[in-house]
């Protein structure tokens, strides 16, 4: 699914510019996420920043339930919680990044819940 790909893109910026493995990057980042009011708002920045095309906003704005104007952020903020928080696992964040699927886990997040 296209509104996958923009998250990763800045998710995985974030997670693996200093990491070899995905998976070692994700259990790096997590504890961080979970403890740093900091991290947390430089990962949404950074997924903030990236440029996603009106139809990629379309899908996002379904998925949190709002306003084209307000899913960017939205959706950042619910993605970045998702993962500190722990309701989106390594398996979710791989089915993402590797094969463009959305997680029931993701949609949970996102919706919100």
């Amino acid at each position: 699914m296209r509104l996958i790909r923009p998250a990763i893109i800045a998710f995985s910026l974030t997670v693996l510019a200093s990491c070899t493995s995905q998976e070692k990057g994700f259990e790096k980042i997590i504890p961080i996420l979970k403890e740093s009011p900091t991290a947390r708002v430089q990962v949404i920045d950074k997924c903030m920043s990236q440029h996603l095309p009106p139809e990629t906003l379309d899908e996002i704005a379904f998925y949190v339930k709002s306003q084209r104007s307000e899913a960017k952020r939205l959706f950042c903020q619910r993605l970045t919680n998702g993962l500190a928080s722990g309701k989106i696992s390594y398996a979710d964040f791989k089915a993402m990044f590797r094969q463009k699927k959305v997680t029931p886990a993701l949609v949970s997040v996102l919706k919100g819940h």
